[in-house]
């Protein structure tokens, strides 16, 4: 069975590309301290659906491309 993940490194390479800091991500997607962001690119804490909505909206992308399907 396939297992559908956030990609992590497609994250961290998107708010690179764009010059966001941590910060700026963690407030735009409504956290109220940087850590919340940063616990989902270290894999820590789980994305639900609508954050990972306002990412892909933040990065300009569709919520597919910060998926990846694994075996």
């Amino acid at each position: 069975m396939k297992e559908i993940s956030v990609n992590l490194d497609k994250l961290i390479q998107l708010r690179k590309e764009h010059d966001f800091s941590i910060s700026h991500v963690s407030a735009t997607i409504g956290y109220k301290t940087p850590t919340g962001y940063w616990l989902i690119e270290k894999g820590e804490r789980k994305v639900s659906v609508p954050i990972l909505y306002l990412l892909a909206t933040l990065y300009g992308v569709t919520m597919e491309t910060l998926l990846q399907v694994t075996d």
